[in-house]
């Protein structure tokens, strides 16, 4: 059934593999917009975001109102960038640096200690795997570009240019004996696991089609509440299954519940519907757009075909062979108790500390830190200080910007208000914003009913507003229900000139290479604030950059540039913008990006921070 699908989007796919090994490959148009996914059939290559090629590049993206993801897979680290047409030569000048430019080392910070659970997964791949070695490298070979847009052959004779590389060092792999191996953690986590593993092939055999038709039909006839993983590969690794130990319970007897489930499955025949179902889910896994991206990412739709063609043709008796299999493979039983609970005691003096004690107390106190957030002993040495530039960072092609419409939200006959906006959302004053990737349906609303109806604010693109006017209309909320209570301080005019400035942190935090590991919300779920997610030595120089601004408006040239950088994005925080307005002032509007100015972006940071 899936077959007629497939078909299209091979005869749609154009690969082709330069001489240096480099792989580009034309991927079926989308939209209004143009999907570039770049990077290498390699993990673990920590140092690829983070090289002045791939700054210079997630740069341009977010100027243009890109949507950036990281891939960073176990066979894959590339980025994946959703990019407007008119942007798209901003994007493919980029691209060949991007490979050009190889890391010379791990060229981010440190990175901290491993929690827990990423022990844990060490200790069952190293059990069924041996110990993982280095990244292979920025190999040209494995290096690729996907694109939902024809590769101008500019692109092309830049990238054949790009002299070869071969690996570093050939990944290997450790043969191990069948054996059966019980791992036992002692762990601080609230809630113990039950993890069962065992090795599987890559993607070239089918095996592993046998192994993904197999965890489909677990789902669905295992009694267990199971969390399984079978990962995307082209090289040996293994299946995982988990299953969660609540608190106040050991793991011994889920984890012989779990074994008696498996051992169940090669000695049982699955029904014909479970199985005709677990074969659709597989197919249409397989028929994803994510998996399909994975396979052409290797030039590999053929296999990804032929794995379809072997899961149409497997048995109920392949299911219990490969069942079977899992469990007379090298396996682990990894487990671990929940951390008991502890009853404390707290002691306090029965007599005041008196003046002298309560002294010492603000003199340490004091010690520990000279401002909220910033402990005394952060270093400020050699920091940047937050200087912007002088100039636009890029010049944007010529484009013009579609046509905003912000009107007032409609209060409905039910006592709901409904607005125009850019996604599917409902908004509960001084509660929380949730987002649909679909229209809301008569069973969405039952989780709302518990509010009061003239706390909720629904938003709807256009092409949906009617049916949503038309099933909200006849809701029924609580008129006994709380009343909402906005959160944050930034008052409604001054939420855009917010957006503003966050636009400005969130290129300092890709110039500075944090952007993975800090981030920066408007969110309105969160109220009227800047939402800053940071490590406190980052959050401590975001906030000195917030006081650079404050203490020096951005230059003209720059702040022209900034704001059309954030008229770009503005479809990114609209629904939000909206939601927090309409909490304080139902009839207020979003301020249009074009009348902020600078001074008001400098305000913004000197009242507010």
């Amino acid at each position: 059934m899936f077959a007629p699908t497939s078909a299209i989007f091979t005869l749609l796919l154009f690969a082709a593999t330069l001489p240096n090994g480099l792989r580009l490959v034309e991927l079926p148009p989308e939209g209004d917009s143009v999907e570039i996914v770049a990077g290498y059939t390699s993990g673990g290559l920590t140092g690829f975001a983070s090289t002045a090629a791939a700054k210079s590049l997630l740069v341009d993206a977010y100027a243009a109102g890109a949507n950036i993801d990281f891939i960073n897979e176990l066979d894959r680290t590339a980025f994946r960038i959703r990019v407007p047409k008119w942007a798209l030569a901003m994007i493919t000048d980029r691209l060949p640096a991007l490979f050009t430019e190889v890391p010379t080392g791990d060229v981010e910070a440190a990175p901290s200690s491993p929690d827990f659970r990423a022990k844990v997964e060490d200790e069952i791949r190293n059990a069924l795997l041996g110990p993982a070695g280095p990244a292979i490298g920025y190999a040209t070979d494995d290096a690729f570009i996907l694109t939902s847009a024809l590769p101008p052959d500019s692109l092309r004779e830049a990238l054949a240019a790009i002299p070869k590389r071969a690996s570093t060092k050939a990944q290997e792999w450790v043969s191990r004996l069948p054996a059966e191996r019980t791992l036992r953690f002692k762990s601080d986590l609230a809630a113990g696991a039950v993890i069962f593993g065992s090795p599987t092939p890559g993607v070239y055999y089918k095996q592993w089609y046998l192994v993904l038709l197999l965890d489909r039909l677990i789902h669905r006839i295992v009694p267990l509440p199971l969390n399984t993983t079978l990962p995307l590969t082209l090289h040996p690794y293994y299946y995982r299954l988990e299953l969660a130990v609540p608190a106040g319970q050991f793991p011994e007897p889920l984890e012989e519940t779990l074994l008696q489930e498996m051992q169940r499955l090669q000695f049982t025949t699955a029904n014909a519907h479970d199985l005709v179902v677990a074969r659709d889910e597989a197919l249409a896994y397989l028929d994803s757009k994510p998996v399909r991206e994975w396979f052409a990412s290797y030039d590999m739709l053929s296999r990804r075909e032929e794995g379809m063609q072997w899961i149409q043709s497997m048995t109920a008796d392949d299911m219990r062979v490969a069942a079977r299999d899992l469990l007379i493979m090298n396996r682990v039983i990894a487990s671990w108790a929940p951390k008991p609970r502890q009853t404390s005691v707290a002691a306090e003096p029965l007599s005041p500390i008196g003046p002298v004690g309560e002294a010492q107390a603000r003199q340490r106190a004091a010690s520990r830190t000279d401002r909220p957030g910033r402990p005394q002993s952060a270093p400020t040495a050699g920091r940047d200080e937050g200087a912007l530039p002088e100039t636009p960072l890029t010049r944007f092609p010529s484009h013009t910007h579609a046509a905003v419409s912000n009107p007032l939200p409609e209060r409905l006959s039910s006592g709901v208000s409904l607005a125009t906006s850019a996604i599917n959302a409902v908004f509960i004053s001084g509660g929380t914003m949730t987002r649909f990737d679909r229209e809301v349906t008569p069973d969405d609303l039952k989780s709302f009913q518990q509010y009061r109806a003239d706390r909720i604010l629904v938003l709807s693109p256009a092409s949906s507003l009617e049916r949503a006017r038309q099933l909200w209309s006849a809701f029924k909320g609580n008129p006994n229900g709380e009343t909402g209570v906005p959160k944050g301080k930034v008052s409604t005019g001054d939420l855009s000139a917010l957006f503003v400035l966050k636009t400005i942190l969130d290129l300092k935090l890709i110039e500075s290479g944090w952007w993975r590991e800090s981030s920066l919300r408007i969110d309105g779920s969160e109220g009227s604030a800047l939402q800053i997610r940071a490590p406190d030595e980052k959050r401590t120089q975001i906030l000195d950059w917030i006081k650079s601004i404050a203490n020096a408006a951005p230059p003209d040239p720059y702040f022209a540039w900034i704001r059309e950088v954030a008229i770009h994005r503005f479809d990114s925080i609209r629904s939000d913008l909206q939601a927090l307005i309409w909490e304080r002032d139902a009839q207020g509007t979003i301020q249009e990006l074009e009348t902020i100015s600078a001074k008001h972006v400098q305000d913004i940071a000197r009242i507010y921070f």
